[in-house]
Parts: C-alpha cells; structure tokens; sequence
C-alpha cells in the first residue's frame, strides 16, 4: 500500500528525517510512536504528500507520489488519502453534514451523491441526529467522529491520523480506537497514526518507533 525509501527532510539547519524507510500493508493499522521531537509528524505529512522530502521516493497504492506535479498530486491526495488531525479543522458555519461533504464536492460529485454518502458514514458512527447541528453544538469525541467521516468520503486508499486522541478524555479515546478497528475490519480500511497514547498504539497490527529522525524499531 505504502513505501518510503530513504526519506530525508531538514528544516534550514535541523535535519528532521534522517533516512527513513519503511513499507506498510493494506488493511492494516500502523501507529508512529516515540518522544516529541522524533519526526514522526513530519514523516506523517511527508508520506500523506502535505510535505515533500529533500530526498527520497514515497509510493501510494503504486504511484511515486514525490513525481507528481503540483495540479496532480492535490487530485491524488482528494481521491486516494484521507486526514484526521488533534484539532478536528471542521468549518464552524457548516454544519456536520456540509463538513463531511467537502471532499466529495471537491472532487466534483454532485450534491445529491455526496450527501447521501455523507448521511451513511454519519449514521454508521452513530450521529445520525446530529448531522444538521454545527461544530459549536456537538462534543469533542463527535467533532473528531465527523473528521474521520469527512476523512472516508471519497473512500481513501489510507488514511493518515497525527494524534487523534490528544484532545478526548479516556473513554472517548477509547471509542475512537475501536472505531479504527471496525473500520479496518468492515472496510479494509488502512490507518496510519501518529501517536503518544500507547494503549492505541498496542491496539495496532504493527509499531513503528521513530528517534531522533529515523525508525528504531519495526
């Protein structure tokens, strides 16, 4: 599904990867762990094309991502990734329904198609009775439910996640994971995430430890 070879990135003089490579299955979960400072955020952007490496190839479900132009890597990122961030990034106008539609409509389904997919992930994460409510009137743990939503619209080859749980309590992180997993199991779905909540990442097909810019333990 997913391979970095020799994945290097500096900001001016801090080298923050130092060589990084790494495959990743398909329907698997795979959580990024280690101390702050390691890479593993920008890893996750570089591999999720929101950031290109200084050196190094990153292949998606069989395309070279790092060749891509500019036009054709952000039509790529709409129809084969999918982001769910600590901070949901859910516009505050749109109601729930309307945020999950955005990359549907993006990719240029009509809006009949994109609501009614929207409607049936909100229904599968159990929000059907908040999907007209706007991100001001619903919780943490359902602001990030309608992220992953909005995330799996467009039906993503993978999907990538940089601390999804920093922001919910224990029991609402704790949903969150078995969310991923049904998911995983239902749809196939891949995940990748980044992650300091250790009880998450043990809850992965596979720990990648990151220090100091490079993988230390596959």
């Amino acid at each position: 599904m997913l391979i970095g070879n020799n994945i290097w990135k500096s900001y001016n003089d801090l080298e923050v990867l130092k060589g990084v490579d790494l495959e990743i299955q398909g329907s698997n979960i795979i959580s990024i762990v280690g101390k702050s400072g390691a890479g593993k955020s920008t890893l996750l952007h570089i591999l999720g094309t929101l950031d290109l490496p200084d050196i190094g190839e990153v292949t998606i479900d069989g395309t070279s991502i790092t060749s891509l132009s500019a036009k054709a890597l952000a039509a790529f990122r709409n129809e084969k990734i999918g982001f769910v961030f600590q901070f949901h990034h859910l516009i505050p106008e749109f109601t729930a329904l309307e945020n999950v539609c955005i990359p549907a409509l993006i990719r240029k389904d009509s809006k009949k198609d994109a609501e009614l997919k929207a409607e049936k992930l909100i229904e599968y994460l159990g929000l059907r009775d908040r999907k007209y409510h706007k991100p001001s009137e619903l919780s943490g743990g359902e602001q990030q439910r309608i992220a992953v939503a909005r995330a799996l619209i467009n039906r993503p080859s993978i999907v990538f996640a940089d601390e999804p749980t920093g922001n919910l309590d224990t029991q609402t992180s704790s949903e969150l994971h078995q969310l991923f997993i049904n998911l995983k199991d239902e749809y196939k779905q891949t995940f990748v995430i980044v992650t300091h909540n250790m009880e998450l990442a043990d809850l992965s097909d596979e720990i990648l430890e990151m220090s100091d810019g490079k993988i230390v333990r596959p």
